[in-house]
């Protein structure tokens, strides 16, 4: 159905984009022009670029439903979550959890904050969460949305529910594991900072990313949101990379972003009962209210060779093998998996 889009399809069953989303025929096309303008039009495509950074930051505030002033291309989650936390008032007490993304918790352990952590639960995650703010008066609270290395989705009614718990908290989220993957409107959110690459769940290439900051942190830094912006852009910014962001973002508005998410959501309960009918997931995954697209398979690395011999693409994460599916996947690549996992193929 999409292999005409994205041609690796064609070429075998595509369960990877949690590592990276694949690459669309028309943002080869695209980018090809791009560079092209460039080669003929040299100092005058430079001049240009600010059209499509604004077009861009439009596109990015229409897509999400945020404030296009508090609303960034950055160059990857990693440089855009560190703009935001050195504004932080120092020696805040900062919640995390162990094992999630490594950029995520490095940025906070760069810079002077008072780190505590909890450790990772696939059940009783939220109250232990809830449990450790109350009785320990934390300031800020810094997790993925998506845990990259189970697929964990946090609860966003949970969150919603202790911000009212605790006004004064600022809830900071790593969204690379869940922009793109689900539908999602910042302003209505309980997150005052979401930072995200765009390489994956959004399918825009390398080089760029979204930040998306809130009135609430910006009232606690003392600043205007063009204070970031001013931070951000330094310097020259990617041209490509930011009209990659800008033409991927268009491409899911044009094919009905919230009719593919939820074309998602019924693959994605057909996945999490058929994996756990067959024993191949966690039994916690399916205890939890909801779930990603994102299933870690128990097995070892000869499961993982089995996998790749007969061409689906996956990734050895943690103590299994992280398979993921985007709206691009199918039933018949269920099927397919199956097969594969029950030896009838």
């Amino acid at each position: 159905m999409y292999s005409k889009i994205f041609p690796l399809l064609s070429k075998g069953i595509y369960l990877n984009t949690a590592y990276v989303g694949l690459l669309s025929e028309g943002l080869v096309e695209f980018r090809a022009n791009n560079e092209k303008d460039y080669l003929q039009n040299g100092e005058h495509y430079k001049k240009n670029s600010y059209k499509t950074l604004e077009e861009a930051h439009r596109t990015v505030s229409r897509f999400f439903s945020v404030n296009k002033k508090n609303a960034f291309v950055v160059n990857n989650f990693s440089s855009g979550i560190r703009h935001v936390i050195r504004f932080l008032p120092k020696k805040l007490k900062v919640l995390l959890i162990d094992n999630d993304y490594p950029s995520l918790i490095s940025a906070f352990e760069e810079e002077d904050f008072i780190i505590h952590k909890i450790p990772m639960l696939d059940l009783g995650l939220e109250d232990q969460i809830d449990d450790y703010i109350s009785k320990n008066q934390i300031d800020i609270l810094a997790l993925s949305i998506v845990q990259y290395s189970t697929g964990l989705l946090i609860d966003i009614n949970f969150l919603e529910s202790l911000k009212l718990k605790h006004p004064n908290l600022i809830l900071i989220g790593d969204g690379t594991q869940f922009l793109g993957a689900h539908k999602f409107s910042f302003d209505s959110s309980p997150f005052d900072v979401v930072a995200a690459s765009g390489y994956k769940w959004l399918l825009a290439g390398f080089g760029n990313g979204v930040l998306m900051i809130s009135k609430r942190y910006l009232d606690l830094i003392n600043q205007e949101a063009s204070v970031i912006r001013d931070i951000i852009f330094k310097g020259h910014f990617n041209i490509l990379a930011t009209a990659s962001l800008n033409f991927a973002l268009q491409s899911l508005e044009k094919q009905g972003f919230e009719n593919l998410m939820n074309q998602k959501a019924v693959l994605t309960e057909k996945v999490k009962n058929s994996l756990s009918e067959i024993n191949k997931i966690g039994s916690w995954v399916s205890k939890r209210k909801q779930h990603s697209s994102i299933f870690i398979l128990e097995g070892n690395k000869d499961l993982f060779k089995k996998l790749k011999k007969f061409k689906i693409h996956c990734v050895l994460r943690g103590k299994g093998i992280r398979i993921s599916f985007h709206y691009y996947n199918t039933e018949e690549d269920l099927f397919y998996l199956e097969n594969v996992l029950k030896e009838n193929i």
